[in-house]
């Protein structure tokens, strides 16, 4: 809520007369609409030369960004990061100022462009794909050469608008990015998410879209050279603004179901239709769009020369300039210098369709604040390619352990939706332990490994296998990985969520292991069945991908227990009445969860304190069960 009461104060300020940018032109599409647009010269720009050009498309500023960043034009750099909006469109696009223009727009019924607003439609990419070939093409500072560029609704944005294939496009780089909206974040295993999703849908982009778009073009005066009336153009357009009722993302993001609705706004719906060198960046804490999209999108896209980067950090590390990684800065500027101004940068050539990843490890703060890596992997494909998938079995002892079961074993009981844990992604990495409602009853499994002899490294996606013994209809299950340092921090790694009546897997669409097994299920989530109570029932809960080395003397830790009534930015809501599920191990009842593990990084940096890591929570000497 601190960004959206940010965002308002700043559009009050507005009025008090500070700087800011607005529109510089107006396209007119095939359908009649206006997309308000900002387009910005290069550095030390010649008149009568041609440029390629860099495009974004977003309904935060939009086409009124041009140059510093909504907290510059503020005046407000001083402030938390925590408090600021990190995700303008110039956080990203001012990489290119040197040699590209750079144009930005607003996406239909956002800011100054005319129309009906209709979050991350297909419309609003043909929008950008008219905009690319049928404009930018033309102009006479343009050569012809368009990049895209996008961060979170700008990358959602740009993925769309590269798959409606301009010709005119070379490559794109985009991040922060929701591969499918049902499943990565209204209702990640079936669960329900009322936490981020809302809060963005009600308050985050409308305030944006009003504060960084909007009241820039109504309010910012204009020159004499305005013959374009272009203040007056803003406000014709917001009077002929529409929205249709059943298209409201609240109100669709009621169906607990997924549906066509949900499809149409995935991007996992239109990877194949990808056809320029892609390039894609995601952190494993993405505590907005989720840590899902980018890795799955990688493996979906085909054909074309692609990229993945990944690192622990948060929303912002991929992609801000006071905030980000250099090193993901600088990738994502040379892909666009390698395919749209044609300098070679070494990522091969259109026909080879070279593919790569890399994975960045411990990323944290050096003494002058800037983000370093302590170590990295990189691969031809992702999951890598000399990924051991192994399996570590949760006993009736408590343990976690590579030694599969040889016979019966103990079960064991937690009550689920009795005990809720929650943090706040503002309070901090280091707050803990987790709050929680009050509970007599035990409320959660703990399974911990043996103080590793060595290093063990995860990275890519995880599955759990969890027999159990629900006494209800219905149950959600959450399974938590950490990482217990031997003076009893933990380190909370990644999680996953099933809703136990959504437990259904289309194994057709699932995503394998070179020996079949399943990393990635892919549930149907259109017809719920209710549980047998007492029945043994397998599930398969696919937790988000991350990367971490548990280091010498550490254990891995597994901990199940019911979905936190606020985690990070999500908050889930229990369908189903608290329920004592008990899980099964054994022989005949292996419960156990999947690590991606990977060879050590050469050269790794030394171990870090607890917090250190970029935006990973970790907890000292909490009481573990």
């Amino acid at each position: 809520m601190s960004r959206i009461i940010f965002i308002l104060l700043a559009a009050a300020t507005l009025l008090g007369g500070v700087a800011y940018a607005a529109p510089t032109h107006f396209v007119t599409l095939s359908d009649g609409v206006e997309i308000a647009l900002n387009v910005r010269m290069p550095d030390l720009y010649l008149p009568g030369l041609r440029y390629p050009t860099i495009f974004e498309m977003s309904g935060y500023d939009g086409g009124s960004a041009s140059g510093g960043t909504l907290v510059k034009d503020f005046g407000l750099d001083g402030l938390p990061l925590e408090v600021l909006p990190e995700e303008d469109s110039r956080q990203l696009t001012e990489l290119f100022y040197g040699q590209y223009v750079t144009v930005h727009a607003s996406v239909r019924g956002s800011g100054c462009s005319s129309g009906e607003f209709d979050l991350f439609s297909w419309r609003s990419a043909l929008d950008g794909k008219e905009i690319i070939d049928g404009w930018i093409a033309h102009q006479p500072w343009s050569n012809g050469e368009v990049g895209i560029v996008g961060h979170s609704y700008g990358g959602i944005t740009g993925f769309m608008v590269a798959a409606t294939q301009p010709r005119h496009l070379r490559a794109a780089t985009v991040s922060g990015l929701i591969d499918d909206v049902y499943r990565a974040l209204v209702y990640p295993g079936g669960v329900s998410n009322y936490g981020f999703p809302l809060l963005w849908t009600g308050g985050i982009r409308p305030a944006y879209d009003v504060a960084g778009g909007l009241l820039p073009g109504i309010l910012r005066p204009q020159g004499p050279d305005d013959v374009e009336n272009r203040q007056l153009r803003c406000a014709a357009n917001l009077a002929g603004k529409t929205r249709t009722v059943l298209n409201d993302p609240l109100l669709q993001g009621l169906q607990e179901t997924d549906n066509d609705w949900y499809r149409a706004r995935s991007l996992v719906t239109y990877a194949e239709r990808i056809a320029v060198p892609i390039h894609m960046t995601g952190a494993h804490q993405d505590e907005q769009t989720g840590p899902r999209g980018p890795a799955h999108l990688f493996e979906r896209v085909q054909g074309v020369p692609k990229r993945l980067l990944l690192t622990n950090g948060d929303h912002n590390t991929e992609s801000t300039a006071s905030y980000g990684l250099p090193e993901v800065r600088s990738d994502r500027k040379a892909w666009m210098d390698h395919w749209v101004r044609r300098q070679q940068k070494g990522f091969g050539t259109l026909s080879q369709r070279r593919s790569t990843a890399t994975v960045f490890f411990e990323v944290h703060r050096d003494p002058n604040g800037v983000l370093r890596p302590n170590g990295r992997k990189d691969g031809q494909r992702f999951p890598f390619g000399d990924t051991a998938w192994t399996d570590w079995y949760l006993t009736g002892d408590g343990e976690v352990t590579k030694l599969p079961p040889g016979g019966a074993e103990p079960s064991a009981t937690y009550v689920s939706a009795t005990h809720r844990q929650l943090w706040s992604y503002q309070a901090g990495y280091t707050v803990g332990p987790p709050l929680t409602t009050a509970s007599s009853l035990p409320d959660e499994l703990t399974y911990r490994s043996e103080p590793l002899a060595g290093a063990v490294t995860i990275a890519g996606p995880i599955a759990a296998t969890l027999y159990v013994e629900a006494a209800g209809v219905d149950t959600e299950l959450f399974v938590n990985l950490l990482d217990e340092a031997p003076d009893g921090s933990v380190t909370y790694l990644q999680r996953g969520l099933l809703r136990a009546s959504h437990r259904a897997v289309d194994e057709a669409a699932s995503d394998r292991t070179a020996d079949g097994r399943i990393y990635r299920p892919h549930r149907p989530h259109t017809n719920p069945t209710p549980i047998t109570p007492l029945a043994t029932v397998e599930y398969l809960v696919e937790v988000w991908p991350v990367a971490h080395v548990f280091r010498p003397g550490h254990r891995i830790v597994v901990k199940l227990h019911a979905p936190p009534f606020v985690d990070s930015y999500y908050a889930y809501v229990p369908r189903s009445a608290p329920t004592a599920n008990t899980v099964l191990h054994g022989l005949a009842h292996p419960s156990r969860i999947m690590l991606p593990v990977v060879p050590t990084p050469a050269g790794l940096g030394p171990e870090l304190p607890c917090g250190a890591q970029e935006a990973v929570r970790c907890v000292a000497q909490p009481e573990l069960g």
